[in-house]
């Protein structure tokens, strides 16, 4: 489209008209051959031949036409009705789904005479599906209403008619998403709000990996409702027999109650366990007795090696809390020689260094060259800006003054490993550490586990951070003096386990190498069968330098030897896999690539669990819909009360049809009757000119 001032459209205009008749003039009356032509007819062949020409050049400088049109929306009416498993968890479910469903269709027919219709179903993601089968594993209000958000952004949309039992077990509590709708929300409770007899697992807490021959502790928390007095066995098993149990005995009829369970780890593999709390004589719902967990044990010792400038109370502390595990080698150095050959170790952890005479430039390299993970420990003889320059994944810029005291202070949004709700709970009472006064600055790979309180402020410098370099593993403790947490957690517990629970896991994680060589497959060792199952992978060639060219196969095997044959994509350097949703059940890999003329093998074992989170809450949460209705102005009503709705619905003047102008423009060129016009001016030219003799 050709765009002109007014201006210029005046000087075009003027133009045409000029060329138009100076052309209709010579054709007409400066040729001879229509001289036998009244001056009537000329003046008419003239005329139509001025029109034609002065329209199709003014239609060759694309002319628009800008007009407004009034657009009138309906009110929108969304419907949304849960498809989880716990709306039907009782044993009339047949009949309660058939009769949902019919409620669903009568509730849809009776509004959508007179209003636009959108359906959802929603359990674990909210779809436009018209079946409810109740199958979904989950509950999540807070992505329906993300969903719906999305989906209708700037639509009347008149109300959300939401159906369901008031249970969500994932995603975000509903009542902290109301500020993305606009609109009422009218609820349907469905379900039994009855309290009644119930002992079940409310969740476990676990670290999934384990190394053979270590303990680890499970936590398994439990809630009793009207059992007041009631003693019942809480059992801890595996493969079907039980390893420990546990009495309890319920104080009141709402108790809820926390047990812990040492366990040994064992052979490596996937050790599948179980908890299972006794059912009582009078419970309804006893799907929620038992829970799965499953632990990837894990094989071969760990040599650590630590180099300290000088001795040091930290690496004591250290030393002495991987000394109690049986899978940890360490070996401890405070001058040279150093090891000369560092791939027989699993991490390298430096104290106090590189400093200001050992700039230890030959173990980096060596460490570099085997793919060592490296743990640092910052302190007072710690040369910072040789540490910059080598480039390690923080950089620290002293300021004016040796340094200050920080207390730690647990970043919750940390998730490379966790840590026991009692080490938490500890943390903030551990004492101040010596730090460097500085800013820091972290590679965006790293994530910080305890963060800097100075002075009393939180703030948001490291104190301890982890993450990856180039495939490599890094550690940073950015103080001195954690000895003290060890004689703190003693004085407060008369015993060191908090201290070593923070250590170990700390060290566990980077010890734990994915793979010596060019060829890195990540994956979880427990998927639930919910889940996508997904892989992801890593090729270097051997520079170290990450390499996105090459295939990468992969054959996943079921416990029944049933194989999966399938292809990573590549995402830039990186491979990715999604292999889906996958059955129950153990299953074992082995990935392949080949880089120039060697093939690397990477193997592996997972396996997909369960999901019983919807027989875990069975009873209506009839409160949070009534909230959900009088927070956004609607109302909250019961299954036999949708008559009430529909009318409600009917005669609200808040459903109102509303109406915005819309500019429209049109290029003239489109417009059909400009074709028209057109035809008929040429065509009678040319009829009339063969009609009176002139060719």
């Amino acid at each position: 489209m050709i765009s002109f001032g007014i201006k210029y459209w005046f000087v075009l205009l003027i133009a045409i008209v000029l060329v138009a008749v100076g052309i209709s003039l010579l054709l007409y009356y400066k040729n001879k051959a229509n001289k036998e032509l009244s001056k009537m007819q000329r003046n008419l062949l003239f005329s139509l031949r001025f029109l034609s020409f002065f329209l199709i050049a003014f239609l060759l400088l694309s002319p628009f036409i800008r007009s407004l049109k009034k657009i009138i929306q309906n009110p929108v009416i969304i419907t949304a009705w849960d498809n989880s498993g716990s709306v039907i968890a009782y044993s009339d479910s047949l009949q309660l789904a058939n009769y949902l469903s019919e409620k669903k269709a009568s509730l849809e027919q009776e509004l959508g005479a007179e209003f636009d219709m959108v359906n959802y179903t929603f359990g674990e993601q909210a779809e436009t599906n018209e079946t409810m089968l109740f199958t979904d594993k989950g509950s999540n209000y807070s992505d329906l209403i993300s969903t719906i958000a999305n989906n209708h952004f700037n639509q009347n949309i008149g109300a959300l008619v939401l159906a369901g039992d008031g249970i969500y077990n994932q995603g975000k509590n509903p009542l902290n998403m109301l500020d993305q709708v606009n609109f009422p929300i009218y609820t349907i409770g469905f379900g039994d709000t009855t309290v009644v007899a119930d002992a079940r697992v409310q969740s476990i807490r676990v670290n999934r990996t384990a190394f053979s021959g270590n303990k680890f502790p499970v936590e398994v928390d439990l809630l009793f409702s009207k059992l007041k007095n009631t003693p019942l066995k809480l059992s801890l098993l595996n493969a079907g027999e039980e390893l420990q149990s546990v009495m309890i005995t319920p104080a009141n009829d709402n108790f809820f109650e926390t047990k812990e369970f040492i366990l040994e780890a064992g052979s490596a593999g996937l050790k599948h366990y179980s908890v299972q709390i006794q059912t009582a004589t009078n419970e309804r719902n006893t799907k929620n007795n038992s829970a799965r967990f499953v632990i990837n044990v894990l094989e071969n010792k760990q040599k650590i090696l630590i180099i300290s400038n000088g001795s040091h109370p930290d690496i004591g502390a250290i030393k002495n809390t991987l000394d109690q595990q049986k899978t940890y080698d360490v070996s401890i150095f405070t001058d040279e020689p150093y090891p000369a050959d560092l791939s027989e170790y699993n991490l390298l952890v430096l104290n106090q260094l590189p400093s200001s005479g050992k700039s230890m430039a030959e173990v980096l390299e060596k460490a570099k060259n085997t793919r060592l993970p490296i743990l640092f420990i910052i302190g007072n003889q710690t040369f910072l800006p040789q540490l910059n320059t080598i480039n390690q994944g923080a950089r620290i810029e002293s300021l004016a003054g040796s340094g200050e005291e920080a207390q730690p202070v647990f970043n919750a949004n940390y998730a490379t490993f966790n840590l026991s709700k009692e080490l938490l709970e500890i943390i903030p009472q551990l004492p101040p550490i010596q730090v460097p006064f500085a800013n820091y600055e972290l590679n965006p790979e790293f994530s910080s586990l305890l963060t800097q309180k100075l002075k009393g402020i939180s703030t948001s410098k490291p104190l301890i951070a982890t993450g990856k370099l180039e495939g490599q593993k890094r550690g940073f403790i950015f103080g001195e003096g954690i000895w003290r947490w060890r004689l703190f957690d003693y004085y407060q517990n008369q015993s060191h386990e908090h201290f070593n629970e923070l250590i170990n896991q700390l060290i566990q994680y980077l010890a734990l190498r994915e793979n010596e060589d060019n060829f890195i497959v990540e994956f979880n060792p427990v998927y639930t069968e919910v889940d996508d199952v997904i892989l992801t992978a890593e090729v270097y060639n051997d520079a170290f330098e990450q390499i996105g060219s090459e295939e990468v196969n992969i054959k996943i095997k079921n416990d029944n030897d049933e194989e999966y044959n399938l292809t990573f994509d590549v995402r830039d350097k990186n491979y990715y896999l999604n292999a889906g949703h996958l059955p129950l059940g153990d299953y074992t890999f082995e990935a392949e690539v080949t880089i120039g003329n060697e093939t690397f093998n990477e193997t592996g074992s997972f396996t997909v669990v369960p999901v019983n989170i919807e027989n875990v809450v069975t009873q209506a949460n009839h409160t949070l819909l009534y909230q959900l209705a009088s927070v956004s102005g609607g109302k909250f009503y019961l299954p036999n009360q949708t008559e009430e709705l529909v009318s409600e619905l009917k005669q609200t003047n808040k459903l109102k049809a509303t109406s915005y102008f819309q500019e429209m423009v049109n290029e003239i060129i489109n417009l059909r009757w400009i074709f028209l016009v057109l035809v008929v001016l040429l065509s009678t030219e040319w009829f009339l000119r063969k009609y009176w003799g002139i060719y």
